[in-house]
C-alpha cells in the first residue's frame, strides 16, 4: 500500500503545506484494509466510525427509500470516502456506501483524526478545506436536484463528473439523476442527437 500513501501525501500536498512531523505521525495511525466488490463500509443506520482514502477502487452512496436504492453520491481515487455526517456527529448514518469495484483504502478513525487536530495546525487546515469542499458539493447537488430538469443534470453530470460514466453503471447514474434508466436512454440518446446535428 506504499503507492497509496505516497498518492495521500500527494493529495494532502496540493492543499497544505504537510510538515514531516505531521505526515510520520499521521501515517502511524492510518490502516490499510481492503473491500470486495458490493461490500460495504458502512451500512445506513449504523455508526460510522472511520473514513477512507481510497487508493484503488470507487464506493457508491446510497439511501434506501421504500426498498429501492437511491444513488447520492460517487468517490473515486485519490478521494475521501465514508458517511460524513455519522462520523463526525457519531450518530446512525441516513447512507450505506459500497465498493462499486474492488478496493484499497487507508482508514483513519475519528479519534485519530481528532488527535491529529488538536497536534497539528496543518491538520486543522485541511479538515477546514475538506468540509469546504464537501459542504459546496451538497450545494450543487441540491440546487442541481430542486432547479434542473432531468436533461440539465445529466449534462451537467457529463461535464463536472464525465468518470460517472466510464466506471458507474447505466442504472446508478440513473438513480443518481433521479430519473429511470429508460428517461436516462432517452436523454442521452437525445444528446447525441443533437451533437450530430
Amino acid at each position: 500500500m506504499q503507492n497509496g500513501l505516497t498518492d495521500l501525501q500527494i493529495f494532502m500536498l496540493q492543499m497544505v503545506k504537510l510538515e514531516d512531523a505531521a505526515w510520520h505521525d499521521m501515517q502511524q495511525r492510518l490502516h490499510t484494509r481492503t473491500y470486495k466488490k458490493k461490500q460495504l463500509f458502512i451500512a445506513e443506520g449504523k455508526v460510522c466510525r472511520e473514513i477512507a482514502f481510497i487508493a484503488k477502487g470507487s464506493f457508491r452512496y446510497y439511501k434506501t427509500i421504500d426498498g429501492i436504492e437511491v444513488s447520492t453520491f460517487f468517490s473515486f481515487e485519490h478521494n475521501w470516502a465514508g458517511a460524513y455526517t455519522s462520523f463526525l456527529r457519531k450518530t446512525p448514518s441516513f447512507v450505506s456506501v459500497e465498493a462499486m469495484e474492488d478496493c484499497e483504502v487507508l482508514v483513519l478513525g475519528y479519534d485519530d483524526m481528532q488527535y491529529l487536530y488538536d497536534h497539528y495546525i496543518t491538520f486543522e487546515r485541511f479538515g477546514r478545506l475538506m468540509a469546504e469542499y464537501l459542504v459546496t458539493c451538497l450545494d450543487d447537488r441540491m440546487h442541481s436536484l430542486l432547479l434542473k430538469t432531468p436533461e440539465e443534470r445529466y449534462l451537467k453530470t457529463l461535464t463536472d463528473n464525465s468518470i460517472y460514466f466510464e466506471r458507474v453503471p447505466q442504472h446508478y447514474i440513473a438513480s443518481y439523476l433521479g430519473i429511470a434508466p429508460e428517461s436516462l436512454s432517452r436523454i442521452r440518446k437525445r444528446v447525441m442527437q443533437k451533437a450530430i446535428s
